[in-house]
């Protein structure tokens, strides 16, 4: 069974269309329904019924496509230990939540469409963990935050942005200056304070912070969740001291963002990954997809 008539199918089927399949394979539309219909006399099954332009999986393809993906995957594989400029293979990427939310799925999507026998298998995670199994070799390529120490000498990295400072208040607290830090001690001093867990790297960016101004926020929660820190602001919960992680993720909720602190608090979100990998081609592609699809949402250099 040819894996690249499978491939076809399992490209048919996401697309919905042969016609877009056969752009995407750079075939004509008759090669692709040719080779649905090796594939489906092979079979002896129906893999797609045709509805106008567009085509919809049967039931049986349905079946097939995990197998299909399995065996192209394994095929890609073979292939790319003897092509090292061929895009394809697995790759295990970790990243955290933040990047998971907001810039992973537009990466993930144009990866599909220029390496579309690279597959990428997704382990989400904290910056300490994901820099325990890079370093163990479990993963290809991370995005996380910097560490406050020196990585092993056998990793690269590269800074994909930097995130100032924020204190993240909900829309009704008026803007302050980020050298009015009375104003941002009033602040702290009025509201609960739902804190950024300080045994994670970018939470103890926001307490030396609190802790070089010497203020005391009356404490709400603590948490290692951006994203739920962020509905509990919105809600009314209370104010945090955030990296400004969302200006790449439009959330809906309604929240002011102040910057607090120069760049000595920046929490720095690199691309970390061997400096020697079977896999280099791969985690190269797609070192340039995240950093393209970053500058994309943030034309004016990238950082917040």
């Amino acid at each position: 069974m040819d894996t690249r008539f499978l491939e076809s199918v399992i490209i048919v089927a996401e697309l919905g269309s042969v016609a877009a399949a056969a752009r995407q394979q750079g075939l004509t539309a008759a090669a692709i329904s040719q080779r649905l219909k090796t594939l489906e006399t092979e079979l002896g099954v129906v893999l797609f019924r045709r509805n106008g332009k567009t085509v919809q999986a049967t039931a049986e393809c349905s079946r097939l496509l995990p197998h299909a993906r399995k065996m192209v995957a394994q095929a890609a594989l073979l292939s790319g230990a003897l092509d090292e400029d061929n895009l394809a293979g697995t790759l295990k990427i970790g990243a955290i939540s933040t990047v998971m939310t907001s810039l992973l799925p537009l990466t993930l999507k144009h990866l599909r469409k220029v390496a579309p026998l690279l597959v990428p298998e997704i382990y989400p995670g904290t910056s300490v963990n994901l820099h325990d199994r890079i370093s163990s070799q479990e993963l290809d390529v991370i995005v996380a935050i910097a560490p406050p120490f020196e990585r092993s000498k056998s990793l690269e990295a590269r800074n994909l942005r930097s995130e100032p400072l924020m204190l993240m208040t909900p829309a009704s607290v008026k803007p302050v200056g980020g050298n009015d830090f009375a104003a941002i001690a009033g602040i702290l001093a009025q509201m609960p304070y739902i804190r950024y867990d300080p045994s994670s790297w970018g939470g103890r960016l926001a307490e030396q912070f609190l802790a070089r101004h010497n203020m005391v926020p009356q404490l709400f929660c603590t948490i290692d969740s951006q994203e739920t820190m962020a509905r509990m602001v919105h809600e009314g919960l209370g104010v945090s001291l955030v990296p400004d992680w969302m200006r790449v993720y439009d959330t809906g909720l309604d929240l002011n963002w102040h910057r607090v602190a120069g760049d000595d608090f920046n929490r720095n979100i690199d691309l970390v990954y061997p400096g020697v990998s079977p896999k280099a081609p791969l985690i190269a592609a797609f070192c340039q997809a995240i950093t393209n699809i970053h500058d994309q949402l943030l034309p004016n250099g990238g950082n917040a």
